[in-house]
């Protein structure tokens, strides 16, 4: 699964490309890596306001829930969500798929590989390092505060030459996709017709770290 993300945009550069303005601009920090393992803080665009980011919780909780975002990590991991868990879940993820999409602001995520006997880590990103989407959905506790998961698909063809030991990879959204995956009229058809014929955007990648640093990717 897919635990750790970068963004080195400037805020200047985010709001041009994804035509929205920061709620809070002074808070914005461009971080080279994001560890979802830790309640990290990232920037996100809600289908409930579109033109506007916010920061949110890496790591889905329920609505009503009230004690620490690592208790409820330590019982079931939400950085990661499938499509098809969202398809038929009736539980934590119920109707966030229809009504509480959003998008992750990066410019880069890892992966991991075998090589020689050991696993890579590496780093996935545009060639100019672009800000870019990641599709994701949330919920807003009673605080008023976010937290959301980053929504991973089947890897596809034009995916196939960056090295990942999984079979999965985030679900990256073209512009045409992003508008789609933010607009309320965006049927659950639509948004199952837009995951099949998904193809990933222009990626390259470097080799990052070793796994004898004994950070989990």
């Amino acid at each position: 699964m897919f635990y750790k993300i970068s963004n080195i945009a400037d805020r200047k550069s985010i709001e041009e490309r994804f035509h929205v303005s920061f709620e809070f601009p002074n808070l914005y920090k461009p971080k080279a890596l994001i560890d979802g393992l830790k309640e990290s803080t990232i920037s996100v665009i809600t289908q409930s306001d579109p033109h506007k980011a916010v920061y949110a919780i890496w790591g889905l909780l329920p609505e009503n829930f009230e004690d620490n975002w690592s208790v409820f990590q330590d019982v079931v991991n939400t950085l990661n969500v499938k499509l098809e868990t969202l398809e038929n879940s009736n539980g934590l993820y119920s109707n966030l798929l229809q009504n509480r999409r959003c998008i992750i602001i990066a410019t880069g995520f890892f992966t991991t590989w075998l090589t020689n006997g050991t696993v890579e880590r590496c780093h996935v990103h545009l060639p100019n390092y672009e800000p870019f989407a990641i599709a994701g959905v949330f919920n807003e506790l009673s605080d008023g505060f976010i937290t959301c998961s980053i929504v991973v698909t089947k890897i596809s063809e034009s995916f196939k030459d960056i090295p990942n030991i999984s079979n999965l990879k985030p679900l990256v959204l073209n512009d045409r996709e992003l508008k789609q995956w933010l607009d309320f009229s965006t049927s659950l058809e639509q948004i199952k017709k837009l995951c099949d014929d998904h193809n990933s955007l222009n990626f390259e990648y470097e080799i990052h770290e070793s796994e004898s640093s004994k950070i989990k990717s």
